[in-house]
């Protein structure tokens, strides 16, 4: 027995004096491991010790999410005329009083969300290559057949595509647009709340896509803003669809049936997909990206996925505040 206990300690110290000795001697060698997302300089040495054998860290460092944009006080989001929402059906006037139409060369282009008073948030492919002279912006449209006192109109001031958008799988598919003119907000006009909290799984949850897309796949496009209920897909569910694996990304999600039935539809895009928040409130958690065809089996709708963008927006708001929800 003791000299099976000598062998054993003999074994702990070869072991332990050629690792230490092979160990670099550079202090901020650590800051070379792919997954650090923290700058090593900042580390202390006192927050390593030894514990058993493990190295551990006494200290480890929080993680830090983004900022939310700033809060405004005097405005509440999310909040519009109190319907039932029944898939593929007319949206009642007021219904989501911050839903803009975009309109290119006098024809309806994409849908959007009204951020703040100045800023209206889209799909990037719905600007990206265009020249902004040529787009118009609606706000309390809802039948492009008639005309209306209530519907406010303004122009583009200038946009910011997400820096890295991706032309082919369509990565980073978001963008704001600032309006030339403030838009009063309060009343028939009311800002689009963003989700307070980026870590919430909205798997399972039913969603509501409006917009004045097709109505049917090579149909004409919708005169009035229409909405369809549709269910937010997990990631397992999504890699079920059609989609070759390497267009989606976690920037990404689906929503809609994996059989068809109801989906957002060509010319849609940019528009919000929206859940009941906390308070009764509507919040966009994505923005209708693409698809194929229009309710085809296998091919639901891919949206992106807003809490990821929470500070990319905070950043490029302008220092504009948004509205809360009310609580």
């Amino acid at each position: 027995m003791r000299v099976f206990v000598f062998c054993a300690v003999l074994f702990v110290c070869f072991f332990t004096f050629f690792n230490v000795n092979s160990l670099p001697r550079n202090k901020n060698s650590w800051a070379d491991k792919p997954f650090d997302f923290y700058n090593s300089s900042a580390r202390s040495n006192n927050d390593l010790t030894i514990d058993d054998g493990f190295i551990v860290n006494t200290n480890p460092p929080k993680i830090a999410y983004p900022k939310m944009p700033n809060m405004c006080s005097n405005c509440i989001c999310g909040v519009g005329r109190k319907t039932r929402i029944v898939g593929g059906t007319i949206a009642t006037i007021g219904e989501f009083p911050w839903m803009i139409a975009m309109s290119k060369h006098g024809q309806f282009h994409c849908g959007g969300s009204l951020l703040t008073k100045r800023h209206v948030l889209t799909a990037a492919h719905c600007l990206e290559g265009f020249d902004k002279r040529h787009f118009e912006i609606f706000i309390g449209k809802q039948d492009f057949d008639k005309s209306s006192s209530a519907v406010i109109h303004r122009r583009i001031k200038s946009w910011t595509v997400h820096e890295d958008f991706n032309t082919y799988n369509l990565d980073n598919d978001i963008a704001v647009i600032e309006l030339d003119r403030s838009i009063p907000v309060g009343g028939a006009i009311r800002t689009a709340c963003l989700p307070e909290n980026r870590a919430i799984d909205y798997t399972g949850s039913l969603a509501t896509a409006i917009g004045w897309g097709r109505t049917t796949e090579g149909g004409d496009v919708s005169s009035t803003l229409r909405k369809v209920e549709l269910p937010v897909l997990s990631d397992e569910e999504c890699d079920e669809a059609g989609y070759q694996k390497s267009r989606r990304t976690t920037n990404m999600f689906c929503a809609g049936y994996l059989e068809g039935k109801r989906d957002a539809c060509s010319g849609d895009s940019g528009g919000p997909l929206l859940v009941e928040g906390p308070y009764g409130h509507l919040e966009v958690i994505g923005i209708t990206s693409f698809g194929r065809g229009c309710a085809r089996p296998r091919y639901p709708g891919v949206y992106t996925k807003l809490t990821n963008y929470l500070g990319w927006l905070r950043d490029n708001l302008n220092g504009e505040c948004i509205c809360p929800p009310a609580k």
